[in-house]
């Protein structure tokens, strides 16, 4: 079998998973040469237009191909927020595949200037702060247009106070989703 998608490869490793409760021996010979670049990445599943699992890193120390297979099954069986994605699903499920740009360390002068910047661009943030850290992908964007509510949602998800974001000691790390 020749894997020419990164959806393909995904769906391949949690159908996989889900018969034989072992990950997939994927040789490098069945993927596309894009696939075998080191890149980090994270995996979006939906059933019925509904978020089921979103694992990932933001670490590209391994070929893409195999943060794939990983964080294909970690979203299907792993995701803490869900339940362990049931085979009956897999007619229904939607899988998108997050290839992220190196982060970059965003410093702003102000809470003003970050927040016209965020609107501007719309990129993907990591926030780190009080030892806590948490990430929104670009496509966030889509639900949480306005920029402060963004925020305050991903310092929720960080565990951290809502207002967090307008620490100065917390940090900002920015990326892109790179796009086919």
């Amino acid at each position: 079998m020749r894997f020419k998608t990164k959806e393909e490869l995904a769906r391949f490793a949690i159908e996989f998973f889900l018969k034989t409760g072992r990950p997939p021996a994927v040789e490098p010979l069945t993927v596309e040469e894009d696939l075998k670049e080191k890149k980090a990445c994270f995996v979006s599943l939906y059933v019925g237009g509904q978020l089921r699992g979103c694992v990932g890193t933001v670490e590209a120390d391994k070929p893409l191909y195999q943060q794939i297979i990983k964080y294909s099954i970690e979203s299907a069986v792993h995701d803490w927020r869900f339940s362990p994605l049931a085979e009956k699903e897999l007619k229904d499920l939607k899988i998108e595949v997050s290839v992220l740009t190196p982060l970059s360390r965003y410093k702003p002068d102000s809470s003003e200037a970050l927040l016209n910047y965020l609107k501007e661009k719309k990129p993907g943030v990591l926030i780190k702060f009080a030892g806590r850290q948490a990430l929104f992908l670009p496509q966030v964007w889509e639900k949480l247009a306005e920029p402060s509510e963004f925020l305050k949602e991903l310092c929720l998800k960080a565990g951290v106070a809502a207002k967090s974001w307008e620490e100065k000691t917390v940090e900002f790390w920015l990326f892109e989703v790179e796009k086919d």
